[in-house]
């Protein structure tokens, strides 16, 4: 049994956001919990590009030397899809593929979390997976200011603009709870910012809302969960690319993302965002609003010289202190050189496999994709 969850380890290692081995062998405990024995030799059999029933039947006798019915196939594929372990295409006939761990299967468990998961996955994020999620890749969130944060000789860049975003975007809004705030509510950490935890926006048909574990929302509705977001003091978190797949509203006391930087030295170095805060000291009165607002702890309220220090490696450019600095010390500053986010989500997620297998290896990674097979 071990040996065949070691082979799915392997195996889901090898896409954008991968699952490293550790020394410990929590990852494997983690695809113990995701999958039985029986529907971990059918997810080896899928790859990152979703494929039809008969392909995936036909690398299951290629994979395991043998066959499978097509109907228990079948119902096995929809099993995982229901639970959130695995992606589908949105049209029937549907298409199948893999999820990564996150964003992945483990946000696909909204609604269906329990202290074992949540246990698992902080060890696991320890253990190795943090490193995998952030070190050297291309992140899949951006980090995108308030807009009450930019002073007006700003010019914001579009897909910087979250509220321009969702007023022209064409796409179906949703929401749903937000997996972390539900996470840590069930180990007895409910979170600090908010009462209200369905605040996880996303755009598009989403299997959120065939599952039962979402909704769809007005756009007006989308804009006040904005506004509820700059007042509670969450992190406005979208999608890296041009066409967001999604915004997420976080906290520093619960989001996985915001807590597992934190614990590096440096976590500014670690978000795609193209802004940051600087702080006025003969401005600031020192009445630390600020210090309470910034979810990365890089604020620090110095009492004896009555002013606010800033950590600039820690410091994200989400604009929550200067959202509420009544006396105009925090300000917020565009950095001089702007990073573009990629055009899809596809092409989001080849970006970071060319930075982790490199150009030779993703070029042959791109010839299997073109001819249907695995990677």
């Amino acid at each position: 049994m071990t040996e065949l969850y070691r082979r799915l380890q392997q195996h889901l290692d090898q896409y954008p956001i991968g699952f490293p081995a550790t020394d410990s062998g929590v990852e494997l405990d983690v695809l113990k919990y995701f999958f039985t024995e029986a529907e971990a030799e059918v997810v080896l059999c899928l790859g990152l590009t979703h494929s039809r029933l008969w392909r995936i039947r036909r690398r299951f006798a290629r994979t395991h030397g043998r066959d499978i019915d097509e109907g228990a196939l079948g119902e096995i594929l929809e099993r995982l899809w229901s639970k959130g372990s695995i992606r589908r295409s949105t049209r029937s006939p549907y298409g199948y593929s893999v999820a990564f761990l996150a964003i992945g299967m483990f946000e696909f468990h909204v609604d269906d979390l329990t202290p074992e998961l949540m246990r698992l996955m902080h060890e696991y994020f320890d253990a190795g997976f943090k490193d995998e999620f952030f070190k050297g890749m291309l992140p899949q969130l951006r980090t995108s200011p308030h807009l009450k944060a930019i002073v007006p000789e700003h010019r914001i860049d579009t897909y910087d603009n979250m509220r321009h975003y969702v007023e022209h975007t064409d796409q179906k809004i949703g929401v749903a709870n937000c997996v972390c705030k539900q996470g840590e509510a069930l180990l007895g950490r409910p979170c600090t910012q908010v009462d209200d935890i369905e605040v996880c926006v996303f755009f598009g048909e989403s299997d959120y809302v065939e599952r039962g574990r979402g909704r769809y929302i007005t756009r007006q509705e989308c804009l006040d969960l904005l506004d509820t977001a700059e007042k509670k003091g969450l992190v406005l978190q979208p999608g890296n690319s041009l066409q967001a797949f999604c915004i997420c509203l976080c906290c520093g006391c619960c989001c996985g993302v915001l807590t597992a930087a934190k614990k590096f030295d440096k976590p500014a170095g670690l978000f795609a965002t193209n802004y940051f805060a600087t702080i006025d000291a003969a401005a600031c009165n020192g009445c630390g609003v600020c210090v309470k607002r910034c979810q990365m702890d890089a604020l620090t309220l110095d009492r004896e010289a009555r002013t606010v220090r800033l950590d600039a490696d820690r410091c994200i450019g989400c604009g929550l202190c200067v959202t509420t600095c009544r006396p105009g010390a925090a300000k917020l500053q565009k950095k001089a050189h702007v990073t573009v986010p990629p055009r899809n989500l596809e092409l989001l997620y080849l970006a970071i496999l060319a930075k982790k297998a490199g150009k030779a290896r993703m070029l042959l990674n791109l010839l299997k994709l073109a001819a249907g097979a695995r990677l």
